[in-house]
């Protein structure tokens, strides 16, 4: 039977260069120590950004650099995750990351909260005065057409400090495909034993030119799937729950009028 590969046997060059976002794990543990200094220097404003143009500019620059920042930090640990989802060492480094994501949104939430409160007009007079607000022009439309569904700034923070938890059905979702879920092998038209896994079903089996291999894969990973369907569907029911609380919350009709909200129009 052919073997599914574990992330120690795939050769190296098919594999991510995470040193292209961190040379070594102590360099990501240094950035991550980093990160609460960072959104530090965002607070700062807090409570200044009606003082005029530029210090609007200054905290949005501020901003824009602890999201990019965070970012590298967040998409190794992201990446671990994917190589490896059943390493407890790779779980425990995602886990950091997103504690210290809901801390980065907290710590954000104060700018949509205080650019809501300016006078009316306020921000298209900075955008005409101000050239080098011109490229957060687009941020800065979406957060005022966001107004009449934003809570209180204490409500936001709030929430924004909750965001690992409020991801919590997704992540565990996620969790469960990559590190849980057991498929039975199938054989194809030659009569060869082929693996099953959610990663290798989605991206090679269901799309195989071999009818048989295609069908016999359908019905491993389908009752696969149906082993794990009482905690998935709870934890589906979870995450509808949850966006139907936060649409009523905020004023929407519904939770897909929250959704379509957040689109580009």
């Amino acid at each position: 039977m052919a073997k599914r590969l574990t992330r120690e046997e795939v050769p190296v060059e098919e594999t991510w260069r995470l040193e292209d976002l961190f040379l070594s794990i102590e360099d990501w543990e240094a950035a991550l120590g980093a990160v609460d200094s960072e959104i530090a220097q965002v607070t700062g404003y807090r409570g200044r950004l009606g003082e005029g143009a530029s210090v609007l500019l200054e905290c949005l620059e501020a901003a824009e650099n602890l999201i990019r920042k965070f970012y590298h930090v967040e998409l190794y640990a992201s990446l671990l995750l994917a190589s490896d989802g059943t390493n407890p060492a790779n779980q425990a480094i995602a886990g950091r990351a997103a504690a210290a994501k809901a801390r980065v949104e907290a710590g954000l939430s104060f700018i949509e909260a205080e650019i809501l409160r300016l006078p009316d007009g306020a921000v298209a007079q900075w955008l005409a005065t101000e050239p080098h607000l011109e490229a957060f022009r687009r941020n800065l439309e979406k957060t005022i057409s966001n107004k009449p569904y934003v809570l209180s700034p204490e409500t936001e923070e709030v929430l924004a400090s909750l965001g690992e938890i409020m991801k919590a059905p997704y992540m565990l979702y996620n969790r469960t495909k990559s590190s849980d879920m057991r498929f039975e092998p199938v054989t194809d038209s030659r009569g060869r034993k082929v693996p099953v896994s959610f990663a290798t079903y989605e991206v090679m089996l269901e799309k195989s030119p071999d009818t048989t291999l295609r069908r016999n894969a359908f019905l491993s990973f389908t009752r696969g799937i149906s082993a794990y369907q009482n905690v998935l569907g709870g934890t589906f029911g979870t995450e509808i729950r949850k966006n139907v609380v936060l649409a009523k919350a905020r004023g929407f009709e519904s939770a897909t009028h929250m959704f379509l909200h957040r689109q580009e129009s």
